[in-house]
């Protein structure tokens, strides 16, 4: 199964842009989206005071290696005219309004510009890209890199950082967090992979960068926990034998010399020891009696327990019912949905608060009430 990039950043339209060719692009972008499948999901608005709008986008591997796509899948999406269930036409996008935005283009030497970071899931790339979209001849469209550069990750994000000690805590029936934290902090590759992901993901993970850090959290912690006996059954099965198989005389000596009193942190990873991340948060939803799915913009996070967890079968339903799901909230979301059995994304949520906080229509539900009208 290939693993999906997420991409998000900002759209620039640069050259003489009048309102006119604005509106000839929006349903060149509407289009774009290719409906759930890769592309640029969610977009939001432009007019001739404002030229820069932030977006969001996803691909199979890399949603960089995608745009080069771009023409080609237009091309193909009007021969195919895909439509919803009830026989509509999913995108009303028409290929001779595709066709006379490229003319637009290229006789008034049009660019959209895009620049974004690109994170694939897993072990895979995190790029910053800056490239551009222009015609011109006015036949086709075609997308040239600027600049790319990889991300090189770090645990300044704090809501990786405690995902990753939540994750080794749960091996633990007695530690100082603090403690642990700067052991992770140490010894683990700055990594977002601990967020809504599971252990044979992780495991896999860790695998492919050729670290493993289980051996030597072993060998500090001792971990004892009902969740460290399933997690190393997982391990046997990926590398063939227990994690305490691994462990050789080097590593006790390793840790004879470890020094407990590490360097006092920072005061902003003091503040995020106190209880903040020591249970699962608690976010504000909202109590709806309606929902509407025609239209409408879906994100999901966290554990879901209908479709024995399968978020993909979750998205095919709302899909199903005239709704679209993407990968992170933006300015055009309508809902986003947490799983019931918890493990919500922080960011996902905090971006939607600052949303609703930005006027947005833009509601926090449960599972619980999403599958009371999606049945």
């Amino acid at each position: 199964m290939a693993n999906i990039s997420s991409a998000s950043g900002k759209i620039t339209l640069k050259g003489n842009w009048t309102q006119e060719y604005i509106d000839a692009f929006e349903p060149v972008l509407d289009l774009w989206g290719f409906y759930g499948e890769y592309g640029i999901q969610s977009c939001d608005g432009f007019d001739e005071e404002h030229l820069t709008a932030d977006f969001f986008g996803c691909g199979r591997w890399s949603f960089s290696g995608t745009l080069d796509s771009f023409e080609n899948w237009t091309r193909q999406w009007f021969k195919d005219k895909p439509k919803r269930p009830n026989g509509e036409l999913i995108c009303t996008t028409t290929e001779e309004q595709y066709n006379n935005f490229l003319k637009i283009m290229s006789e008034n030497d049009l660019i959209i510009e895009i620049d974004f970071e690109d994170v694939e899931e897993g072990c895979g790339v995190h790029i910053h890209e800056v490239g551009q979209f222009t015609s011109d001849d006015g036949s086709c469209i075609s997308y040239e890199t600027i600049s790319c550069e990889d991300i090189i990750p770090t645990w300044d994000d704090k809501s990786a950082l405690n995902a990753a000690v939540d994750f080794f805590e749960k091996f633990l029936t007695d530690v100082d967090r603090k403690k642990l934290r700067k052991w992770v902090k140490n010894n683990v590759i700055p990594t977002d992979i601990f967020e809504e992901t599971d252990d044979e993901t992780i495991l896999g993970y860790f695998c492919d960068y050729g670290q493993d850090p289980f051996v030597e959290f072993c060998v500090k912690f001792s971990p004892d926990t009902d969740e460290w006996t399933d997690f190393n059954e997982a391990y046997e099965d990926m590398s063939g034998c227990l994690v305490e198989e691994n462990i050789d005389e080097e590593y006790y000596d390793e840790f004879d010399d470890y020094d407990d009193e590490d360097d006092d942190e920072d005061e902003d990873d003091e503040e995020y020891d106190v209880n903040d991340w020591d249970t699962e948060p608690q976010y504000p939803t909202e109590d709806i009696d309606s929902l509407e799915f025609e239209g409408k913009a879906f994100v999901l996070t966290g554990d879901f327990q209908n479709c024995d967890g399968d978020r993909k079968a979750v998205e095919e339903m709302i899909v199903q019912k005239g709704g679209r799901c993407t990968g992170a909230v933006s300015g055009k979301t309508n809902y986003l949905v947490l799983g019931d059995f918890g493990s919500a994304g922080a960011k996902k949520v905090e971006k939607a608060l600052e949303q609703k906080e930005k006027g947005k229509d833009i509601k926090i539900i449960t599972e619980y009430d999403l599958f009371r009208f999606l049945k």
